[in-house]
């Protein structure tokens, strides 16, 4: 099922090309290594994830992908990866990331210059993703684990809400779009019929639909909205993550609802699975 939604794929790429320096000069610098950075993973194994997911994004981009038969199966895949690549240090990593962020723009580039913003097979075995949308891929593996590794190395790590917006616009709205059903927590919210119409601060929209255990997203409403959502991108981004509570978001105003059922709008991260 093809995503209904766009993104400014000039300002993904630019984006991507910011981003990759951005985290690979964080893993020249980071003191260390073994720092727990990701649920069992340290900085080193974090690192390594991050740099098999370029490689993989960068492979779908020409014609690779449908690695799995079904998004449940990605932790174990990705856990086997990391597994046999042994440990690598940080400098080499970050050579490694470098490399394959720079030859997946030059790829993005000359696709650009036919103006063709091609589908190519994904993740997930029966899916597609353009082009554009497997760019905001690469930048959200680099902005949100450039992240993970920044807290455990304890430096900041702002990240800036044009790129928020660009990766939930166009890579998190999208793929849970292709996902649909099973992105669903169906014992929480299999029941429900909801529209959501989320609004991200600065720019770009989507309308999530639940429906008696389906789901899909709408670049703009096609029936009766119950929940308005307003929303800092980069909150909302983390909290779409599991990287921060929505509870520590609400009082900063990040995270603000409306419409004929606001209630909606504390449920919703438990109606979904993390994307």
């Amino acid at each position: 099922m093809s995503t209904p939604l766009t993104v400014d794929w000039a300002a993904a790429r630019g984006a991507v090309a910011d981003a990759g320096p951005r985290l690979t000069q964080l893993l020249r610098s980071a003191r260390k290594p073994e720092a727990p950075a990701l649920g069992e993973w340290d900085v080193t194994q974090l690192a390594t994830h991050v740099s098999h997911a370029m490689d993989a994004v960068s492979a779908m981009s020409v014609g690779g992908g449908n690695l799995i038969e079904d998004i449940s199966g990605l932790p174990v895949l990705s856990q086997v990866m990391i597994d046999g690549e042994g440990r690598r240090p940080l400098p080499e990593l970050a050579d490694r990331i470098d490399a394959s962020v720079g030859r997946f723009l030059a790829d993005m580039e000359a696709a650009a210059v036919t103006g063709r913003d091609s589908s190519h097979s994904w993740l997930i075995q029966g899916t597609e993703m353009p082009l554009s949308t497997l760019t905001c891929h690469i930048l959200n593996e680099l902005t949100v684990h450039g992240r993970d590794i920044a807290m455990a190395e304890g430096v900041p790590w702002p990240i800036d809400r044009g790129h928020a917006s660009l990766i939930l616009q166009g890579f998190v709205f999208p793929s849970l779009h292709t996902l649909g059903r099973a992105m669903v927590v169906q014992e929480v919210a299999g029941k429900k019929r909801a529209r959501f119409d989320v609004h991200l601060r600065g720019d770009g929209r989507a309308c999530l639909v639940f429906n008696d255990g389906d789901f899909w997203v709408e670049a703009t409403p096609q029936g009766k909205v119950d929940c308005k959502l307003s929303v800092d991108p980069e909150a909302f981004l983390l909290v779409a993550w599991g990287r921060i509570s929505q509870w520590s978001a609400l009082p900063k105003g990040q995270l603000m609802a409306s419409g004929r059922k606001p209630w909606f709008g504390l449920q919703l991260r438990s109606w979904l699975r993390n994307p």
